[in-house]
């Protein structure tokens, strides 16, 4: 076992909650699966470049763009094509794995979260602070983790991902969030969130899991 598979599994001792094989999000690519459940909104990233293009909802069936995610969110450049949407299952919220502007040779990806108000979709609260300094899984492990865990001093500040996994009903969605090792490079832990929704939006974290070395290595082969 690698040495900081060996101090993370102490450190998922000291966690109360766990998962149960988090589904893997539906692809956004292709029609049919970037359809919302109700099918009355739609994805689409319309090419402009060779390997570029703008993500955008807009009414299905229309180009009536409802929301510019390229504008609101800073979307561009070749990893436009590798953003994907997360449709909620009663279609009035969704979430966007994607990749904003970012350092050249660093991997930064994220989400937003989108939801319906009287036909109009508005951006939620992210679930970390976008100007701080600290990779996004420590931002959200550091209220959930005992105060003796450093994540800071093992995970590699210039691969930092948080992405939605799945959303098990409208109201409850899974994030997950890798910690790389600074030394090797190599994906070291793994961490699952999952945040509650209320009706206007507001989100908590209600469980942290820290995932098993055999759910880290399954994570690896997909990589």
């Amino acid at each position: 076992m690698r040495p900081f598979l060996i101090f993370a599994a102490i450190v998922a001792c000291a966690l109360n909650c766990g998962f149960s094989n988090a589904q893997e999000p539906s692809p956004s690519k292709g029609e049919n699966a970037a359809l919302s459940p109700d099918k009355q909104w739609e994805y689409k990233c319309v090419e402009y470049a060779a390997v570029e293009c703008r993500p955008q909802i807009v009414k299905a069936g229309t180009a009536e763009v409802v929301v510019d995610l390229d504008q609101e969110l800073t979307v561009n450049g070749s990893d436009s094509r590798d953003a994907e949407i997360v449709w909620a299952p009663d279609s009035k919220r969704f979430a966007f794995n994607y990749s904003p502007i970012h350092a050249r040779h660093t991997t930064f990806e994220t989400v937003a979260f989108y939801q319906l108000r009287n036909d109009k979709w508005v951006t939620l609260r992210s679930p970390v602070e976008e100007t701080s300094q600290q990779a996004q899984v420590v931002q959200l492990a550091k209220d959930h983790l005992p105060k003796s865990v450093n994540l800071p001093r093992h995970c590699a500040p210039d691969r930092d991902v948080l992405k939605l996994r799945n959303w098990s009903d409208p109201n409850t969605a899974t994030l997950y969030a890798p910690c790389y090792g600074r030394t090797s490079g190599q994906l070291e832990a793994g961490f699952l969130f999952t945040l509650k929704f209320d009706d206007a939006g507001s989100w908590k974290i209600i469980k942290t899991h820290r995932m098993s070395e055999k759910e880290v290595e399954e994570e690896e082969k997909k990589q």
